[in-house]
């Protein structure tokens, strides 16, 4: 895993000559692109070699219509943006691409966030890009937040699903029972049947059947 890790360039390992061998050390460090991909703080700014403070080159040309356009041939630059980006062509120095509901949804599955997505983009904006006030569209930052939080208004909780009731009377004696449990986790009256939390199963199906053991007597 340390060698796929190299060389995505998410670690730093040194190497050393032994002869006619190469020694990797056992100590390694993640890289700056692995702290921006991990962390939910704000990239720091890339800087030029003069120390100036201004930015580097940067490469993405995002468009208020989910299009982006990636000056580059770098493979790990390229393999960054595969992460969160659905992309359509690529030719030499330059990779195109759309920003979609799906890729945003793949990015979130594997624990990116959608501010590290938009820090990402800001970061690396081409310089015609800034320009741009805001520098980024403010429509694709929203929409890339909803999608966000589509993701995480979803819960899903295991448990089972009580329906088939003989009578109304049954549903709701039932229903009264697993609800001074609190085990009922969504209700249908107009269908009589409700779902119940998996640890209140055995207590439910046990009030099921002396009632119906109680019925024959």
């Amino acid at each position: 895993m340390l060698e796929d890790l190299r060389d995505y360039g998410l670690i730093k390992q040194r190497t050393r000559s032994i002869g006619v061998l190469k020694a990797t050390s056992r100590r390694f460090s993640p890289t700056r692109l692995a702290t921006t991909l991990t962390s939910s703080s704000p990239p720091l700014p890339t800087s030029t070699g003069s120390g100036d403070g201004t930015h580097t080159q940067g490469f993405i040309v995002l468009e208020t219509n989910y299009r982006l356009y990636a000056y580059t041939e770098n493979p790990l630059q390229i393999a960054v943006l595969n992460l969160f980006v659905t992309l359509k062509s690529r030719f030499p120095n330059l990779v195109i691409g759309t920003i979609t509901r799906e890729s945003v949804k793949k990015a979130l599955a594997n624990g990116i966030t959608a501010d590290q997505i938009i820090s990402y983009l800001f970061t690396h904006a081409h310089p015609q890009m800034r320009r741009n006030k805001p520098l980024l569209p403010v429509t694709v930052q929203d929409q890339i937040r909803l999608w966000e939080l589509e993701k995480n208004r979803m819960k899903s909780q295991e448990g089972y699903l009580y329906t088939a009731f003989a009578s109304q009377a049954d549903y709701e004696y039932v229903l009264n029972y697993a609800k001074q449990l609190d085990v009922v986790l969504w209700e249908n009256a107009s269908r009589r049947c409700f779902f119940g939390s998996l640890e209140g199963h055995a207590n439910i199906r046990g009030f099921i059947e002396r009632r119906q053991t109680a019925g024959n007597a």
